[in-house]
């Protein structure tokens, strides 16, 4: 699929294939061309590094030629154009607990340009993913090896209020329609005006948000399995698949039917 339309946009986000591990709460896309050109406020953070070919991205009121940046959450994306590229782009759920270090070193900046030197150490294994065959165990570590590059957060984990860290664990296994602020409130011993304010201070997002953050991952796994959209939508407890496409959208900053083009994604679950 290349570019021939009027406009000379591509069909395709990924014209030339991807690649994309996903599991619980982490996804890293590799494509030799990634183009997006439609705004969207995603809820995920992005570290996206080129391999090869510096990319344009557009992120608010910045613009870059870059090969590496770190974009953070809920932050309007009006474009990115990685022409071979060889773009390794990793969705950082900076709302789960063992980011906050991350989240505290980007603070309130809507992109951060990183030089590409900083992630020599973890190049090799980035082309090595492209093939597709990387097992689960090694994708994970590899998340987290190059996030570490940037910002550690081992140091502080143990900050996080442990009444939150278990609403997180909590509503990473819960669906979306069972989602009830008192009931997660009495399981952590929390009033639930208490739990709101709390959750947000500490994780940067409301609960609501949260819940649905992590009902999406749980599509996407359900997805995988073989199900249809609108089954795995049922399955997270969004209301259809209008509902889930555009939570899909608000966390990826893409449409889930765009990634879900089997002859150009391969899609590998690392849950499994």
């Amino acid at each position: 699929m290349t570019l021939n339309n009027s406009d000379g946009m591509y069909s395709h986000p990924t014209p030339n294939g991807a690649v994309l591990y996903h599991w619980q709460g982490g996804l890293l896309l590799l494509a030799e061309t990634l183009v997006l050109t439609r705004p969207m406020k995603a809820i995920a953070s992005t570290l996206r590094i080129a391999l090869e070919n510096p990319y344009t991205i557009e992120v608010e009121d910045s613009s870059l030629v870059t090969r590496a940046s770190f974009t953070g959450s809920k932050r309007v994306r009006k474009k990115v154009i990685a022409e071979q590229s060889f773009l390794a782009l990793f969705y950082i759920p900076l709302e789960q607990p063992e980011y906050l270090g991350l989240r505290h070193w980007l603070g309130d900046q809507a992109i951060v340009n990183l030089d590409i030197d900083i992630f020599e150490p973890v190049l090799p294994r980035l082309r090595e993913a492209f093939a597709g065959n990387m097992s689960a165990v090694d994708v994970k570590q590899l998340m987290l090896d190059t996030t570490r590059l940037i910002s550690s957060s081992e140091t502080e984990l143990a900050n996080l209020d442990p009444r939150i860290f278990k609403a997180c664990e909590i509503l990473q296994k819960t669906c979306l329609d069972d989602f009830n602020i008192t009931d997660i409130a009495n399981a952590v011993h929390l009033s639930p005006s208490r739990l709101r304010e709390l959750f947000r201070n500490q994780i940067g997002h409301s609960i609501g948000d949260y819940a649905r953050w992590a009902a999406i991952w749980q599509a996407v796994g359900h997805w995988k399995r073989g199900v249809s959209f609108t089954e795995a939508a049922a399955d997270a407890g969004f209301y259809d698949l209008a509902h889930l496409s555009k939570a899909f959208i608000e966390v990826f900053g893409m449409p889930a039917s765009l990634l879900a083009d089997v002859p150009q994604v391969k899609i590998i679950c690392c849950d499994e």
